[in-house]
């Protein structure tokens, strides 16, 4: 095993439990590990830091594994510790019909670069990391013996294994396609297409926001703008929406919502359906005198990069002053972001220019974050990356 050591600013983050070092805090070493492979960390005292797996190609050239020097990073340890953070969801580690949930989070659960998400009797695993390429199949073995699932579909199509120097790859690696996959949440139900979906086929980490923002709509009119496959809206309905428009700008998304409507005993024409970019649309909608009781903004990630976060800021205050034109007296603003690269009090800056710009009074009603089965790591903020407020505007 090769050990490589840390320079002192990298080192000080890495015995405080932080799972990346950069490139640039690896002091110079004569042996280069191969990417993926398991190294030693020391710092720059020669003490003992982590286990990781190295990349060569990634800024990330270390994700850290294992603090403790005594551990072995074997297949033991591998086949351990995705038991141990699939029974924290799954106590009887198994899978039920038509329930839907992360069962392996990353950095999260100390397996960086792996996701593992549950639709009913069917698993989507993400392998992310030159690390987690390397002990693939060994991966997909023990899902397959700990859980029998109907099918595996790897869906490791994401930018950032272009970073890691990995190929994208999305394939059924046991089963077959079944089509549709339906799932049930809060009593909502919904139709997935795994292979064709956004993410790993449906946003788990809004489970619980979905029920909570819902429970602001009853008897209300009420707009879900980026709307997808209809989370937001169908929740909204379900409890008792005088009225749901649903905005986005993707067809396939809103053929996929029109089906999630008819599902749940909604016909299409008891909705409206909007397609179009919705920055445009708010603007329109204020042109039209249009106004709603409630909004929804569930926007992509504006700002996956430090790069990006000031185009981001600007496109977060646009859509947030416009719904708060939109909104009547007293409406409730429920608004989200999914960029890890803006902190929440951040995004909390960006909406009280944008309420100063609207001319509305604000008030903060509550705080949202990611479900539980995408557990924030303290010592890992970039893992609490959804922020999201339910606001009056007044």
């Amino acid at each position: 095993m090769i050990d490589l050591q840390l320079k002192a600013k990298a080192a000080v983050q890495a015995h405080h439990f932080h799972p990346w070092v950069f490139s640039q805090g690896i002091l110079p070493h004569a042996t280069e590990p191969q990417s993926g492979e398991v190294v030693r960390v020391f710092d720059d005292t020669g003490q003992f830091v982590a286990y990781a797996h190295y990349s060569q190609k990634s800024k990330i050239a270390l994700r850290l594994l294992a603090w403790n020097e005594s551990e072995v990073i074997d297949v033991d340890w591998y086949l351990h510790r995705i038991a141990q953070s699939i029974q924290l969801r799954l106590p009887k580690s198994k899978l039920k019909p038509k329930q839907a949930t992360r069962l392996v989070y990353s950095e999260s659960d100390r397996l960086p670069g792996l996701i593992v998400d549950a639709f009913g009797t069917y698993l989507v695993v993400q392998i992310l990391s030159a690390g987690m390429e390397r002990v693939r199949d060994m991966i997909f073995d023990h899902l397959t013996q700990l859980l029998k699932p109907d099918g595996i579909l790897e869906l490791s199509d994401a930018e950032v294994r272009k970073l890691e120097g990995l190929e994208p790859r999305v394939v059924w690696q046991t089963g077959a396609d079944p089509g549709e996959t339906v799932i049930v949440e809060n009593g909502v139900t919904f139709t997935l297409n795994l292979t064709e979906g956004q993410k790993t086929g449906f946003y788990l980490d809004q489970t619980r926001n979905r029920a909570t923002v819902a429970s602001y709509t009853k008897g209300k009119d009420v707009l879900d703008a980026f709307c997808y496959s209809g989370g937001f809206g169908l929740h909204a309905l379900k409890a008792g929406a005088k009225s749901v428009r649903f905005l986005d700008n993707s067809q396939s998304a809103l053929e996929i919502l029109k089906n999630n409507l008819s599902l749940n005993g909604v016909s299409p024409d008891e909705v409206s359906i909007d397609q179009g970019d919705v920055f445009q649309a708010l603007r329109k909608y204020r042109d039209a005198a249009r106004s709603f009781d409630v909004i929804i903004l569930d926007p992509p990630k504006f700002a996956p990069t430090h790069a990006s976060l000031n185009h981001a800021s600007r496109a977060y205050k646009d859509i947030n002053l416009w719904a708060m034109k939109l909104l009547r007296p007293d409406g409730i603003l429920a608004t989200f972001s999914c960029s890890g690269a803006l902190d929440q009090e951040s995004f909390l800056r960006i909406i009280q220019y944008a309420a100063m710009d609207a001319g509305r009074d604000v008030q903060i009603l509550e705080r949202l974050s990611q479900a539980p089965d995408h557990p924030v790591r303290l010592a890992f903020p970039e893992s609490d990356y959804l922020k999201g407020f339910i606001l009056r505007i007044r």
